[in-house]
C-alpha cells in the first residue's frame, strides 16, 4: 500500500527530489563518470558492466545516436582500463521502429565491440520484446562469442527458455525481473519465483552455460551457494552481479573475499530522470525499496 502511495504521488515529486534518489543508483550523466567509478570499483576489487540509460527509441537518428554512444563509450574505456563489459537493451537501438535496422545496428555495434575485444550483455526488457530479444542473441552468438543475455525467472516461460537455449558457450544473466507482466505470462508469488529461479539457475549449469547470479536476495544467494557448492565442477562458470547503489555492499564483499568474481552494472547517461520514473511506475515495490533504502543499514 506504501509503495502504491508513492508511486501516485511520482507527478508530483520535484526533479531535484529524484536526482538525489537516482544519485545512489546512477552513476551520471556522463561516460567520464561511469568510467571514473568503474575504476574505483576495479581498485576495490569489482569487475563492471557499463549500461547507457534509454530505451524505447522510437526515432531513427537517435537510435543511430545511441550506437554511436555506445562505440565512444567502448573507446574511452578500452583507454581507461577498465573492464570490457557493456550491457545494451536493444529497443535503444531501434527494435521499435525496425526489426531489420535494429539488427543491422546491434550487428554493427557487436563488430565494434569485437574489434576492442568487449564483452557485451544484451539487457531483456518487457515480455513484448523477449521473443525477439532470444531470437537475436542466438542469431548473433555463433558470429560474436563474447556476447550474453538476461533470463527473467518472474516469466513462466523461462524455465523452458533455458532447457531449450542452455549448452556450453553460452552466456546468461539471471534475474528475478523488475518489469511486472499479467498472470497468464508470470509469477506473482516471490517464493515460487524463487524457485522458477533456482530451477532455471540449475538447468543452466547442469547444461554447461555460464550463468551471472543477479540477485540481491540474501535468500537465493544461500541457495545458490549451497548449489555451487555441492557441485564444485561449476566453479568458473559463474558470477554474481548487482545493481549500483544497492544496499547491498557487505554481502557483495563477502562473495567477493570468498574468490567468486562480483560486478556491478553501472548506468548512467541524461535519460536517468526518465528513467527512475519508468522503473518506478512499472514496480511500485521499487518505490519503497529505494525509501526503504535512503534510511537503511548497509548489509
Amino acid at each position: 500500500m506504501i509503495a502504491k502511495l508513492i508511486t501516485m504521488g511520482l507527478p508530483a515529486i520535484p526533479t531535484w527530489m529524484v536526482h538525489k534518489v537516482a544519485s545512489r543508483y546512477v552513476a551520471g550523466e556522463n561516460k567520464q563518470d561511469a568510467i571514473a567509478l568503474a575504476a574505483k570499483l576495479r581498485r576495490q576489487g569489482f569487475a563492471t558492466t557499463l549500461d547507457v540509460l534509454g530505451e524505447d527509441v522510437k526515432n531513427v537518428e537517435k537510435a543511430r545516436r545511441s550506437l554511436s554512444d555506445y562505440i565512444d563509450l567502448m573507446d574511452a574505456m578500452g583507454q581507461a582500463g577498465v573492464d570490457r563489459n557493456i550491457s545494451i537493451k536493444l529497443t535503444m537501438l531501434g527494435l521499435r521502429i525496425d526489426e531489420v535496422f535494429a539488427f543491422e545496428s546491434f550487428s554493427q555495434l557487436l563488430a565494434e565491440a569485437a574489434a576492442r575485444d568487449f564483452f557485451v550483455c544484451i539487457d531483456m526488457e518487457d515480455s513484448s520484446v523477449t521473443d525477439t530479444t532470444l531470437k537475436f542473441y542466438m542469431r548473433a552468438k555463433p558470429t560474436w562469442p563474447k556476447l550474453g543475455t538476461v533470463l527473467q525467472a518472474r516469466l513462466r516461460r523461462t524455465v523452458e527458455d533455458a532447457e531449450r537455449l542452455a549448452a556450453p558457450g553460452t552466456n546468461f544473466r539471471l534475474c528475478k525481473g523488475i518489469y511486472l507482466e499479467p498472470e497468464t505470462l508470470a509469477h506473482q508469488k516471490g517464493l515460487i519465483i524463487n524457485d522458477a529461479f533456482m530451477d532455471t539457475l540449475s538447468i543452466l549449469l547442469t547444461k554447461g552455460s555460464y550463468v551471472a547470479i543477479a540477485t540481491h536476495d540474501p535468500v537465493l544467494i544461500k541457495r545458490a551457494g549451497a548449489l555451487l557448492q555441492a557441485f564444485p565442477e561449476y566453479r568458473g562458470r559463474y558470477e554474481y552481479q548487482a545493481l549500483l547503489g544497492v544496499p547491498f555492499s557487505k554481502t557483495l564483499k563477502a562473495l567477493r573475499q570468498a574468490g567468486n568474481t562480483v560486478r556491478i552494472y553501472i548506468p548512467f547517461g541524461r535519460d536517468w530522470h526518465a528513467y527512475s520514473m519508468r522503473r518506478l511506475r512499472e514496480n511500485p515495490d521499487i518505490a519503497l525499496h529505494i525509501v526503504k533504502g535512503l534510511f537503511s543499514l548497509d548489509r
